[in-house]
């Protein structure tokens, strides 16, 4: 008989019983319901209004925590941007290459007058030009990511592509007309699989502003550039993991070195600096 190799104890009798009843092939359907529900209250298959998602909840957060400048980096049509600028008392700096998405931000700015600076680029490891691949009416699967065609869902969508003009938050942030920007609080990062290269061309970015909270989409797109939250986390040393429960339900902590963090579904996450993690409330 073999052990749990985690915990090193053998598994109970009660869990042999049920594994050799339900492991049968009559029950793999009911299993699959079971582990959807399991994974969609763990905070995975997120997707949706912000009421299901968790990101309310997360906004509201960010409100006691006197947050004073954002950056929303896939900004799409601004929907994210315009719950931080209702919910806090924040300036957002947004980033949105597509030219149909940005005409969108534009009306948020002038909503927001002095508080919305959106940016019509993109934002990766390096600056220069790169091709957007993107479908005329799903601009949120955009991405810069040609591995994320082996989902079949963003292969048929993401039809056509553009040449997209990208820059890095570093060279954004260390240049002469952003030097008067003093803090960043939250950097929230929906990119469609290229999470990784923002965090890489943001490492002196991170050096300096120390942000409180950095958000990252994790979803099936991961799997194919060869991704996990674990490597991720290496860009973010100092920081504490946490997930968005559905419906509001707050967040929990998750080790980025265990297999449950890189479940390759639809997910949210949330690195807290670890002194702003202690303030959280339980």
């Amino acid at each position: 008989m073999s052990t749990n190799k985690r915990s090193g104890t053998r598994p109970s009798a009660v869990i042999r019983a049920l594994s050799y009843l339900f492991a049968r092939k009559v029950f793999q359907g009911w299993n699959r319901r079971l582990l959807k529900l399991a994974l969609y209250l763990n905070g995975y298959d997120q997707f949706g209004a912000v009421a299901t998602t968790g990101e309310g909840y997360f906004v509201q957060l960010l409100s006691r925590f006197g947050v004073r400048t954002c950056v929303d980096v896939g900004a799409n049509f601004g929907e994210y941007s315009r719950l931080l600028l209702d919910n806090t008392s924040a300036d957002v700096i947004a980033f949105e290459p597509l030219p149909q998405a940005f005409r969108v931000l534009r009306e948020v700015e002038a909503k927001f007058p002095g508080r919305y600076t959106p940016i019509n680029m993109g934002v990766g490891d390096r600056s220069g030009q790169l091709d957007l691949y993107f479908g005329p009416g799903n601009l949120e699967l955009a991405s810069f990511s040609q591995e994320v065609n082996n989902i079949g869902y963003v292969a048929r969508r993401n039809v056509d592509s553009i040449s997209a003009s990208v820059t890095t938050l570093d060279d954004y942030f260390f240049s002469g007309d952003t030097s008067s920007i003093g803090s960043i609080d939250l950097i929230k990062i929906d990119t469609e699989g290229y999470e990784y290269e923002v965090l890489v061309g943001a490492s002196k970015t991170l050096a300096r502003f120390k942000p409180k909270f950095v958000q990252v989409e994790f979803n099936w797109h991961q799997l194919f550039k060869g991704q996990s939250m674990y490597s991720i986390s290496g860009l973010l040393p100092g920081y504490k993991l946490y997930q968005m429960l559905p419906y509001n339900a707050g967040m929990v902590e998750r080790d980025p070195k265990s297999p449950e963090a890189s479940i390759y579904h639809f997910s949210n996450f949330v690195f807290v600096r670890f002194d702003v993690a202690k303030l959280l409330p339980g």
